[in-house]
């Protein structure tokens, strides 16, 4: 189901960009986000049925192409987003994401080019109004500006994949993504438990089971990591609560994967 409004009028002189969002209850990300797009022939907006309303509705007011539909996965949900997008060249971004200055006029330059190959992104994330340097999210770059012919995605739960034709990836300085993923400490623990919880349902479709030995050793390993290894002691208060949030998302993924291979065995 689609929510169109007039004001959905193609821009004259946009790019040939489907930009590619998800969206539930991110009512205010959307009113921030979207009036940045204009850049864009269309947004193509994929609102989760079970989410609010009111985050759907001001979308369309402000002229995405809003379709309704009941978040089975985040890869699936991606999959019916991608199969609603009409241009060339589609950019994938989530609600919580800003295209950073000069971005937009990458992607420009980038299209005009004909070079064709996906550009990358490189993606700066912050926690609690802090931005996270290490931690193992350090020089994270991320395919987001793709050619939507060849292109897919694939069905995990969580942390899908976009499937792309062989080929290198162009690069431009000015392609860079902010984050802010993590704005308050309920934001935090709530989405610690959502991931866990798909995660953990991914593990078990997939075959695998959990012990209680990997309930409680895995999370120390995974703090030790990102904390020492990858060198999260170096952002300090806001480095140490990632990973402590981090370790805590893994403890509750193999508890609740033990949990559903043992209901399987009544």
């Amino acid at each position: 189901m689609s929510w169109l409004t007039s004001q959905h009028m193609p821009v004259p002189d946009a790019l040939p960009v489907s930009v590619l969002l998800l969206v539930r209850d991110e009512l205010a990300d959307v009113r921030e986000l979207l009036p940045t797009l204009a850049f864009a022939r269309e947004v193509v907006v994929v609102w989760d049925a079970q989410g609010d309303p009111a985050t759907r509705d001001v979308a369309a007011l402000l002229g995405a192409r809003v379709h309704a539909h009941a978040l089975a996965g985040f890869g699936a949900q991606r999959v019916f987003a991608l199969s609603q997008c009409t241009q060339e060249w589609v950019l994938w971004l989530d609600a919580d994401e800003r295209l950073e200055a000069g971005a937009a006029e990458a992607i420009a330059d980038h299209i005009r080019s004909a070079v064709g190959a996906p550009l990358a992104f490189v993606r700066r994330t912050w926690f609690l109004g802090q931005r996270i340097r290490f931690c193992g999210w350090q020089g994270e770059v991320i395919v987001r500006l793709f050619r939507r012919e060849g292109a897919a995605f694939d069905d995990a739960r969580v942390h899908e994949k976009l499937l792309l034709p062989a080929g290198a990836a162009s690069r431009d300085g000015r392609a860079r993504i902010t984050h802010h993923s993590y704005r308050t400490w309920a934001d935090c623990v709530r989405k610690m438990h959502r991931y866990a919880e798909a995660n953990a349902e991914q593990a078990y479709a997939q075959g695998r089971r959990a012990s209680v030995l990997d309930a409680w050793l895995r999370p120390p390993l995974r703090f030790l990591r990102q904390y020492v290894f990858q060198l999260g002691v170096l952002d300090g208060v806001r480095g140490a609560q990632v990973c402590w949030l981090a370790a805590a998302q893994v403890h509750e993924k193999y508890a609740r994967l033990r949990e559903l291979g043992a209901r399987a065995a009544r």
